[in-house]
């Protein structure tokens, strides 16, 4: 008797390749409208109080600025974009806005809320995203500091990977940056000398400001409301000053680490 031949074992299906996931050519951090709302209001607030505390040569352009700050902040906002395809990153904050090349980042550096860029051709850039302030967890805004630091370090990688990185120019890896959460101070070395210098400025701006503040009303609320914000602008203008000064002198910027 002729044995037929065994008939093949059926096969397994095959699995589909397995398909690698791949960060979208374009991301985008968006401020909620809540900062947009607590920004125009107190810029609302401002713009009142340089109008009915300081005398107009002085109080008129500070309202001005207040007033354009607010509204930029109310209809702009403020947010984060990474596209990939053009290899840049582009930083809003109202009518003010920042472009990086992705190639040109240097490190990435999470502090909190904070996100530090620091850059090849020039200082340090900075943007809070989101959560800064108890105001701010009341209104229950996202903290999203880590998601941004996190797009940012990828999206640089594979910019300086497609450049054809080598010795002359060095990778995120080797160039001493990389997505750091929660370190320390920032050196002064990616630090913009004009940024602290600003710092300064706003100091000795906040001081003349409370040597200009009006004190002598005839209704005592006024007054009162005079005193205080003469002495919290003197306060906070020798605060800037001194914060200037040391990053100047020790090449850091100081950090206050509360207790956990």
């Amino acid at each position: 008797m002729q044995h037929s031949p065994a008939e093949p074992a059926a096969r397994a299906p095959e699995a589909a390749p397995a398909t690698k996931a791949t960060a979208p050519d374009r991301e985008r951090w968006r401020c909620p409208a809540a900062l947009r709302v607590k920004s125009a209001v107190l810029a609302a607030a401002g713009v009142a109080v340089a109008l009915v505390f300081f005398p107009p040569w002085f109080g008129i352009p500070v309202a001005a600025v207040l007033a354009a700050w607010g509204l930029g902040m109310a209809v702009l906002g403020a947010s984060v974009t990474v596209d990939r395809t053009a290899g840049a990153l582009v930083l809003r904050v109202g009518l003010i806005v920042r472009r990086v090349r992705l190639t040109d980042v240097t490190a990435v550096l999470v502090d909190q809320a904070k996100v530090s860029i620091g850059r090849a051709s020039g200082g340090e850039v900075s943007v809070y995203a989101w959560r800064k302030s108890p105001l701010d967890a009341l209104l229950r805004v996202p903290a999203v500091a880590g998601d941004i630091g996190h797009g940012i370090s990828s999206a640089v990688a594979l910019a300086k990977a497609a450049g054809n990185t080598g010795p002359e120019n060095p990778g995120p890896e080797n160039a001493g940056g990389g997505w750091t959460a929660g370190s320390g101070g920032t050196p002064a070395s990616a630090r913009s000398r004009l940024a602290t210098a600003l710092l300064g400025g706003a100091g000795v701006l906040a001081i003349a400001g409370a040597l200009l503040v009006r004190v002598h009303w005839d209704d005592p609320a006024l007054t009162v409301l005079g005193v205080i914000l003469a002495l919290g602008l003197g306060a906070a203008g020798l605060l800037y000053l001194l914060v200037a000064f040391w990053i100047l002198l020790t090449g850091r910027a100081p950090r206050i680490t509360g207790a956990r």
